[in-house]
């Protein structure tokens, strides 16, 4: 199969499996892929949800946020994903959504604990993007993000949603999955009582236990086997 066709098809699969597991959010939210060797990425259009979201919807856009190839709209805040990918040479994937229990939990200026397995993934640190709680709609609110994601894995912006990165679309797709699973179990457990959570070595050594590249691969091929499952024509 040809590098693009597979690429696009990934990109498309991962809005499907972001439906399914807590990021829809009616036609809003994008997914966008570096294209190897291009200054250009693949990305979700505008106007569609993520669970309609097939490969002959996605689009190309350039690193200016130039819609280049596709016959549908671009998103508005294209800028998210093409200066992070400008700012991340080790990123390959931006995943850009409203899912509910992170937006919760970046309204309340908390850090992210290792309450529960996921959480172990953002070990690191969660950082918040509170210039703004508008849309990310001019390079220059998209250079701010960027600047704020930093080296970390995923930006909650406050008001707004989350923004989860990765080399892959697979590791990119996951960690926005968990990402919104570990803010509803803190939620959750913070709700309940005065929650515990991992050390800082613990969760460390959870981290390389359960989120291991043949890990990673294993648990996308069951995501993508559940969506094709779910999925209605």
């Amino acid at each position: 199969m040809d590098d693009l066709v597979a690429l696009r098809d990934k990109v498309a699969i991962s809005c499907n499996i972001l439906a399914i597991d807590g990021h829809w959010d009616n036609i809003l939210g994008h997914v966008s892929a570096r294209i190897p060797g291009e200054n250009a990425i693949l990305m979700k259009p505008h106007s569609y949800g993520f669970e309609e979201i097939r490969p002959y919807h996605i689009i190309k856009v350039d690193l200016d946020g130039n819609k280049i190839e596709g016959d549908y709209e671009r998103h508005s805040e294209v800028f998210i994903h093409t200066e992070i990918f400008k700012a991340r040479p080790d990123v390959n994937c931006v995943i850009h959504s409203h899912p509910p229990h992170a937006t919760a939990f970046g309204s309340l200026r908390q850090p992210l604990r290792p309450v529960s397995h996921e959480g172990s993934i953002f070990h690191d640190g969660l950082p918040l993007f509170d210039d703004t709680t508008v849309l990310i709609r001019t390079p220059e609110l998209g250079v701010k993000v960027a600047r704020t994601l930093g080296k970390a894995r995923a930006v909650l912006m406050k008001n707004h949603g989350s923004t989860v990165v990765g080399e892959s679309v697979e590791t990119a797709t996951l960690y926005a999955i968990f990402l919104e699973k570990a803010c509803r179990i803190q939620l959750l457990a913070a709700a309940a009582g005065d929650p515990t959570w991992s050390s800082d070595e613990e969760a460390r050594e959870k981290y390389d236990q359960i989120y291991t590249p043949h890990r990673l691969g294993s648990m996308w091929d069951y995501f993508v086997r559940r969506a094709k499952r779910l999925a209605i024509d």
